[in-house]
């Protein structure tokens, strides 16, 4: 009888060894489903992982701006202090003698200071203010009230070398404010004389101050006016001249346009590409509102005239000497710079873009109807008055309703048709609005294929065939070498096939999974293009609303008429100038 001992121990090894093939095949099922788990727990997390990197990137770089504009700021702050102290180290010698002239004034007519002690302080200030020329000018004034002609004369002269224009126009206002009307003309004439209209020096706004507010009375004034309209004439000549000042005023307006704040349509601020020409359309919209609110607050409400013709004149000779010493102004220059930085919070490029405007008005000379529109737009730098710029503005009209449609019509070319909206993986265009069943319908279809297309793709991959086709072969290949080989080989097969089990049974799992996260990306793209479409349909409504008020602007500014801008004076008949 044969001895089956040997084979049955060899069945029993068999069993125990397939028991243990069968666990390895549970343990490396479980650990496929394991990998395969990672595998899309690491993809979830490469996801998450640029998009906080994107976020950080823009953080980064929002740090980096906001770090250079505190550093502006702080520089700028530094700086204005310098400039002032320089200011004061240079010309704080000015002051003095600019104090002094109203007082001398006001001693003439009052009559109880000494002409003595007039000359003496006269003469004081001559020695400690070099160059300056309304220091000569003080001691022609207290020679003249002495009747001491020959220092008068000479002083009267040097004045005038130091700077004619100015002394001629203090001169004259002088003779006005003691009612000496002949030898106010005599001035007048000369300082009209003297002046070119396409390079003007600044103290000519001191003229305007004086026209406007009635200083000027009778024949001076019939005179004022019509060199004023000689000077225009003569500007207007000139080739392209119009078209200089339409560009002057434009620019001059251009900057008044309001900033959009930045929590308004977030929407649009956030997934619409086309969102910095909609915002730019919309501040350009409602810089009408701006520029129509600021005339209508120049030409609102009655404007006091001071109770005498000499409380008047001091007044525009307090201006005439301390607004314009062209030798201040390249510090002047660099103070209004800074001062910009830091008002705009230390963003100098937005600085600049408003300096660009004003610069004119810190110019030594500039053309006359360009001082027309620095005293409109920039009365503080002149010490320009109230009536000044109602005077300015009435003068310019045609050219500041020339300059305000060429800047509607270029902002109204510029307003985009289209506004895109992104939201997910789907981009559509709305003109207002209007069409939300047709994108929403768009962008639902847009999700549908991707989803179907997503969901196909899902299949056995090329990796997993490779994997168990060499598996198996590599465990046909050692099984064939007989002996304790085959288990091996046996359980390298297994595995492969195993493998291949597990990801076939894990594809609808993946496909399951994939539904889901596109579905909710297309749930929340719904949202985000409702919501950007409701904002885009606010947005054209107010665009247009505040567009609209350009025709308000144009009817204020066309209404106005210079002679009608000329105060009257107590004591003269108003004043009628063509």
């Amino acid at each position: 009888m044969a001895d089956l001992g040997p084979v049955l121990r060899a069945i029993e090894n068999l069993g125990s060894n397939l028991s243990t093939v069968n666990g390895n095949i549970r343990q490396v099922a479980h650990d496929v489903a394991t990998v395969g788990n990672n595998v899309e727990v690491v993809a979830q997390q490469q996801a998450d992982t640029k998009e906080r990197l994107d976020d950080l990137y823009a953080e980064f770089k929002e740090f980096v701006a906001t770090d250079a504009r505190q550093k502006e700021l702080q520089l700028a702050t530094s700086r204005i202090t310098q400039v002032r102290q320089e200011l004061e180290k240079r010309f704080g010698h000015h002051d003095e003698v600019r104090r002094h002239a109203p007082g001398i004034l006001q001693a003439m007519d009052v009559g109880i200071v000494r002409e003595e002690t007039m000359r003496t302080k006269a003469e004081e200030l001559m020695l400690n203010a070099r160059g300056y020329w309304l220091a000569p000018g003080l001691v022609a004034l207290v020679s003249w009230i002495s009747d001491n002609r020959e220092i008068a004369e000479d002083a009267l002269a040097e004045a005038i070398k130091r700077d004619d224009s100015k002394a001629s126009l203090f001169f004259s206002l002088v003779c006005r404010r003691v009612r000496r009307m002949e030898a106010c003309a005599q001035w007048l004439l000369r300082y009209f004389q003297i002046q070119n209209p396409a390079a003007m020096d600044r103290e000519v706004v001191v003229m305007l101050d004086a026209l406007a507010n009635g200083v000027f009375g009778g024949a001076a004034l019939t005179t004022c006016s019509a060199v004023i309209d000689e000077w225009l004439t003569e500007l207007e000549e000139q080739a392209g001249f119009p078209e200089e000042q339409r560009k002057r005023w434009a620019e001059a307006l251009d900057v008044m346009a309001p900033k959009v704040a930045p929590n308004e349509y977030p929407t649009l601020r956030k997934y619409s590409s086309t969102w910095p020409r909609l915002e730019a359309a919309l501040a350009s919209a409602r810089r009408n509102q701006v520029i129509l609110s600021f005339f209508e607050q120049m030409f609102t409400g009655e404007i006091v005239v001071p109770p005498s013709l000499e409380s008047a004149v001091d007044s525009i000779l307090e201006s005439l000497v301390t607004k314009f010493d062209d030798e201040e102004l390249p510090l002047r220059r660099d103070e209004r710079m800074l001062r910009l930085i830091v008002d705009e919070g230390g963003d100098k490029h937005a600085a600049l873009r408003r300096y660009g405007p004003e610069a004119d008005s810190l110019k030594e000379q500039t053309n006359f109807a360009a001082m027309l529109t620095n005293s409109a737009m920039y009365p503080e730098r002149f010490g320009a008055t109230r009536a000044t710029q109602r005077y300015a503005v009435s003068r310019s009209r045609q050219w500041i309703i020339a300059g305000f449609q060429d800047l509607v019509a270029r902002d109204r070319a510029l307003v985009p048709v289209e506004a895109e909206i992104a939201c997910g993986s789907w981009k559509g265009t709305s003109r207002d609005g209007s069409n939300e069943q047709q994108l929403s319908g768009d962008l639902h279809q847009h999700y549908t294929n991707r989803i179907e297309q997503a969901v196909a793709a899902v299949g056995i991959k090329g990796s997993t065939w490779a994997v168990t086709i060499i598996g198996a072969l590599l465990g046909l290949v050692i099984a064939i070498q007989g002996g304790g080989a085959i288990l091996v080989g046996l359980v390298i097969i297994a595995a492969a096939v195993a493998y291949f089990y597990f990801q076939h049974n894990n594809l609808e799992n993946i496909r399951q999974r994939t539904r889901e996260a596109l579905e909710k990306e297309r749930d929340e793209a719904q949202r985000i293009l409702k919501a950007g479409l409701a904002e885009l349909t606010d947005l054209r409504r107010e665009t247009s609303r505040e567009d609209a008020k350009a025709a308000n602007v144009i009817e204020l500014l066309s209404a106005l008429s210079s002679p009608q801008f000329i105060l009257k004076r107590p004591e003269q008949a108003r004043a009628i100038a063509n």
